[in-house]
């Protein structure tokens, strides 16, 4: 599994362009934002702390896009420079606005200790321990022992597997472990035959839709919470899944029809899982914590403890009992958390500054298409752009838009956006899972696009319906 990690930092690297040019764009993308904050002051009647919002949000934009510099150095540029621009610790008089006063800065610190990042955390240090102690390997064999040795047999246990393991690690390190793991049944299918790829293909993308079910199961998602949170609603964990639990089935069935009918074999395959060793004490122990940390999180409207608390469980544990070494801790994914905690800061400031009812005010909301249109476009980007970068960008906006529709509110926009986020995958680059699929050789680009196109139209009408439904019987 970590040789698929590394070997996917590998290839990412090398398609870096030189640190020259690099440092190139990255100026003429911050004087981008430079011009879009000035044309905003000098041609429209409003506030300069909506000009210099519109100047970071098209920086944040472009670098996001473009990934010149990493994802969570941008998140960094944007909390440091919302604090000097819109915080103004120092009092600048040249960066005083008259009658506006200054937002605290500290308002842009905060994104940093949310309690969705500590939710997070408690998810990252849960799988790294798993990971290290083999109990993922030797679950996930056990299921698909369960599931028989048939060829549609073994493609489903694929999925279910898949999607379990996505529910709760990130969906890079399951595709990863998903693929060492398949590798021992592709050893039964001869060379050439279709049904290699629907094998290969079930993994990306039953991770990618595993990570909907949880609010860790995805930055997209832990960005959706973070966002409702600051506006005052709050989804807990098993609400979250609840919510998403018949979406997430309808996407797999979808999934496993469309995986069976394109790569079928034409002959009966009889295949074998890998045989792998018991876990030994330590990995009774994680399962245990797991365990405990799942149901404290599923219970939380009964003993009252948040889910950002519940997850510092697993962390004292695992780091008190030496499961979890100092090294170990320090390759978390910390890049992750900043990401995270940059999409809350910029929506933070969107919101603080009015920038995002300005943008709102903006689009066709007299468009009964207007829902179905935000959804399409998110979909159609995240294929083309990171799954985290486009739920920052697209849910603030949609939030601010979903207060001035009838019949919609912020967690319909907030969640359906998560979930065009996470069904984005119709390319090799449209995620990492996707990547890593891509360089077993098995698949082509062919491959994700028409078998992505077809479940990404799918999770969005899908989507849609499933959430006007909610909201027409008042779910929320």
């Amino acid at each position: 599994m970590n040789r698929r990690i590394k070997q996917l930092s590998r290839i990412t690297n090398e398609l870096q362009l030189p640190r020259t040019k690099r440092l190139l764009m990255f100026f003429g993308i911050v004087l981008i934002g430079v011009l879009a904050g000035w044309v905003t002051s000098e041609t429209t009647d409003y506030p300069l702390p909506v000009a210099y919002m519109t100047g970071i949000l098209f920086t944040a934009a472009f670098l996001w896009a473009t990934e010149i510099i990493p994802l969570f150095a941008t998140s960094l540029l944007i909390i440091g420079t919302q604090i000097i621009l819109l915080g103004n610790p120092g009092d600048w008089s040249i960066l005083q606005t008259p009658g506006i006063a200054a937002i605290p800065y500290q308002s842009f610190l905060a994104p940093l200790a949310d309690p969705i990042i500590y939710l997070f955390l408690g998810g990252f240090i849960l799988a790294k321990v798993g990971v290290k102690v083999n109990v993922d390997v030797y679950l996930s064999s056990a299921m698909l022992r369960i599931f028989g040795l048939s060829a549609k047999s073994a493609l489903l246990g694929v999925i279910v597997c898949t999607t379990i393991f996505g529910m709760w690690i990130s969906n890079t390190a399951t595709t990863a472990m998903m693929i060492t793991l398949t590798a021992s049944l592709l050893a039964f299918v001869p060379a050439g035959n279709s049904f290699r790829k629907g094998l290969t293909l079930a993994i990306p993308f039953s991770a990618s839709i595993g990570g909907l079910m949880t609010p860790i199961g995805s930055p997209p998602n832990a960005i959706a919470v973070g966002l409702l949170a600051k506006e005052g609603v709050q989804i807990d964990f098993l609400t979250w899944m609840v919510i998403m639990f018949p979406l997430v089935l309808i996407l797999l069935f979808i999934l496993f029809q469309l995986l069976w009918y394109r790569y079928k074999p034409e002959e009966p395959l009889m295949l074998t899982p890998v045989e792998t060793k018991p876990f030994g004490g330590e990995g009774i122990f994680v399962i245990v914590v797991f365990t405990i940390t799942v149901l404290l999180w599923l219970t939380d409207s009964l003993h009252g403890i948040p889910s950002a608390v519940v997850a510092l469980f697993p962390a004292i544990m695992f780091t008190a009992t030496g499961l979890l070494s100092v090294k170990e801790f320090n390759r978390l994914e910390w890049n992750i958390l900043f990401v995270i905690a940059g999409g809350l800061a910029l929506g933070q400031g969107m919101n603080l500054t009015g920038l995002d009812k300005v943008i709102a005010n903006s689009l066709p909301l007299e468009s009964e298409w207007i829902v179905l249109i935000i959804f399409t476009v998110t979909l159609v980007v995240g294929t083309f752009m990171s799954n985290t970068t486009t739920a920052i960008l697209f849910i603030p906006m949609a939030m601010s838009m979903a207060q001035q529709l009838d019949g919609v509110n912020m967690k319909f926009m907030a969640l359906g956006l998560a979930v065009m986020a996470g069904s984005s995958m119709a390319l090799p680059i449209s995620t990492p899972p996707n990547a890593i699929a891509y360089s077993t050789g098995e698949l082509t680009s062919k491959d994700f696009i028409i078998n992505g196109v077809v479940i990404g139209i799918c999770s969005l009408f899908i989507t849609y319906l499933y959430f006007w439904l909610l909201t027409y019987f008042g779910f929320w």
